[in-house]
């Protein structure tokens, strides 16, 4: 500014200098004062209007100028601002997402993977609602509602199939698809789609490139997440199933035991415990072979666990005995599916192959806690005396523990 104003003032004088000139030779040549020294000032008047005009239009040029790289200042702010708060967003998206892992390391059910995603996604991405299907033999249905803050997950059966939303039972592509105000995204593995999860959010604000790239790495981990607690399960099965029938084995019989004791001691219901062996299955393995009696144990399990109630428990209890803990079944309920149970299986042959049947009958004896018994030790040892005693009594029959009496006439558990 100081250097402009100091041009003007040096282009001023020499102006003022060439018009004292020019006034000079006018008087000289016209010989009239007052026409000289009119066009002497008409001169400078000119000179300094055009002075100002050029120092106007550098003006407007500099302003111009400056605007230009303000606004080009503006633009680089707006861009660092975009930047940083992309790079505050990523912060977050990965902060959620170790957190997410470390979650999923503890996690070992699929009810609990879904869990965590209903609590955590839904806050972070200011969802309206949010659903997620884990499909597997049970479906997984996971339900979050932004407007009224509530969260309910559900295991449906293959008979409640009905009850999966409509979105689900479509075919869905292995891409993440956004549709008007919802987004789906499936979970996916080598082989197939194992989960999918709709999020709904308010259509003025669509999903960024930044959430999808986000949402891709958690149905990332989410499918390693499910996979791991699906093997987690396959082993759990594994150490708690008989590897010939698919029931529950011995370890797993006593685990339950020990839980349905307490329960039952602690709401005060009676518990009863039948236990079952083939009559006569060494003369089996002995004319047909093992494999044929192995094929006998697997129908004789199919078709006890088709009789019982869901409420009870069946298991093998080793070689051809089974025990059933059948809960809030007072004695002579007890009789009546125990009897039930051996109709069952002596009602008909097993068919073993299209010219080979095999009629078996089982014995039964049934004990209940807490009338026969104090602890899961002594209900399994009555139902097991009951059973010698129908043994013995010929053998494809029901009966009931009895107690001795004591001297002083009380009844004691026969041990």
């Amino acid at each position: 500014m100081r250097a402009s104003v100091r041009i003007f003032v040096i282009l001023s004088t020499l102006w003022l200098g060439f018009c004292g000139v020019c006034f000079w030779f006018i008087l000289k040549a016209v010989q009239n004062l007052g026409l000289a020294l009119l066009s002497s000032i008409s001169l400078a008047i000119l000179g300094f209007l055009t002075a100002i005009l050029s120092l106007l239009s550098y003006r407007i040029f500099v302003t111009d100028e400056q605007q230009k790289r303000l606004e080009s200042l503006q633009t680089e702010w707006q861009a660092t601002q975009n930047a940083l708060r992309q790079l505050l967003s990523q912060r977050d998206q990965l902060g959620l997402l170790v957190q997410l892992l470390h979650r999923f390391v503890i996690v070992t059910t699929r009810q609990d993977i879904a869990l965590t995603l209903l609590r955590e996604l839904p806050p972070f991405l200011h969802l309206d609602k949010m659903e997620i299907v884990v499909f597997d033999t049970t479906t997984v249905y996971g339900v979050w509602d932004g407007s009224s803050s509530q969260m309910s997950i559900e295991e449906l059966e293959s008979k409640d199939r009905d009850r999966i939303p409509s979105w689900a039972k479509e075919q869905p592509t292995r891409n993440i698809a956004q549709i008007h105000n919802s987004l789906l995204i499936p979970v996916v593995t080598d082989e197939n789609i194992i989960a999918l999860i709709r999020l709904e959010r308010s259509s003025r604000i669509s999903f960024t490139t930044d959430e999808l790239r986000f949402l891709e790495a958690v149905a990332n981990q989410t499918a390693l997440a499910l996979e791991k607690a699906k093997l987690i399960a396959f082993l759990e099965n594994l150490s708690i199933t008989d590897e010939l029938t698919g029931i529950a084995n011995r370890r797993h019989f006593e685990w339950r035991l020990s839980e349905e004791v307490e329960r039952a001691r602690r709401y005060q219901y009676p518990l009863s415990a039948l236990m079952l062996d083939l009559d006569h299955f060494k003369q089996v393995n002995d004319t047909y072979g093992h494999q044929v009696g192995d094929i006998v144990l697997q129908q004789i399990a199919q078709r006890l666990r088709r009789v019982l109630r869901r409420t009870d428990f069946l298991a093998r209890y080793g070689g051809e005995e089974f025990i059933v803990l059948a809960p809030q079944t007072p004695a002579d309920r007890a009789l009546i599916l125990a009897e039930r149970l051996r109709q069952v299986i002596a009602e008909s042959p097993i068919t073993v192959s299209s010219d080979l049947q095999i009629r078996i009958t089982i014995s039964v004896g049934v004990a209940v806690f807490p009338e026969h018994a104090q602890n899961g030790n002594e209900l399994v040892r009555a139902a097991d005396e009951a059973l010698y005693k129908a043994k013995q009594t010929g053998r494809n029959k029901v009966c009931l523990f009895e107690l001795e009496p004591a001297k002083g006439g009380e009844n004691n558990v026969r041990a």
